[in-house]
């Protein structure tokens, strides 16, 4: 139980709990183990549970009414998903499938929301931290409508450094822990993998990006200078 207790508090969600505070998770807490390709749930099924990832990948995407897969969300270890359903009945808004093995813990919704409605301050920090994911979206919306191509991708590199990113040799370098293919950029911003491609390559060509063993490597500074020409 000491190692789940240290795990949650490295989690943006429980980082500020006491022990007593968490205490009332743990029993209702399971671990699952998930092979690559697994699938969590899909867009349209009633919401039962909800997720803390702990090791591995999860992706989290839509499909529009033409079928075509948008990706919203990596998750990744410490991230609670999914961010609706609490306190409602409804049906989760996205797919969610493990993209290499991975595992998750599970909490039925019943049981999550029986936790919170016993401790008020935790149900506080829940709605704060869907004010959080609100702002994003709306940022998000915001750079679709107003942004052209490459702003929307510098934008994009930009957060996935801050998400998914790791400093390296001195700082100036940001490793992404997800592997992503152009087309799930692509997807994650409503361009096309060639708009991806090409600023990719520029950036390449400029050393503000590399790309190693299917691995991204960021200048954050480089992409913000970048930002410049376009404002």
């Amino acid at each position: 139980m000491d190692s789940v207790i240290g795990f949650l508090k490295n989690t943006m969600f429980f980082k500020d709990l006491s022990d007593r505070d968490l205490a009332p998770f743990l029993p209702i807490m399971n671990r699952r183990k998930l092979a690559d390709r697994t699938l969590l749930f899909l867009q349209g099924d009633p919401i039962t549970h909800v997720f803390i990832a702990t090791a591995g990948k999860i992706k989290i995407s839509r499909n529009d009414q033409a079928g075509k897969e948008q990706v919203l969300h990596f998750k990744q270890r410490g991230d609670l998903f999914p961010h609706v359903g609490f306190f409602r009945q409804g049906h989760y808004p996205a797919n969610a499938q493990a993209i290499e093995e991975s595992e998750v813990y599970s909490m039925a919704i019943k049981d999550f929301e029986q936790v919170l409605m016993a401790n008020p301050s935790l149900s506080i920090k829940l709605f704060r931290m869907l004010g959080d994911q609100i702002v994003s979206l709306q940022q998000r919306l915001e750079e679709l409508a107003l942004r052209s191509a490459n702003e929307r991708i510098l934008l994009l590199l930009l957060r996935l450094c801050e998400t998914h990113g790791t400093a390296i040799g001195n700082g100036d370098w940001i490793k992404l822990n997800t592997r992503f293919k152009n087309a799930d950029l692509a997807n994650m911003i409503g361009t096309s993998r060639e708009s991806v491609n090409r600023m990719i390559s520029q950036l390449r060509k400029d050393d503000a990006v590399q790309l190693k063993d299917g691995e991204y490597l960021i200048r954050p500074e480089m992409l913000k200078d970048e930002m410049l020409n376009y404002n």
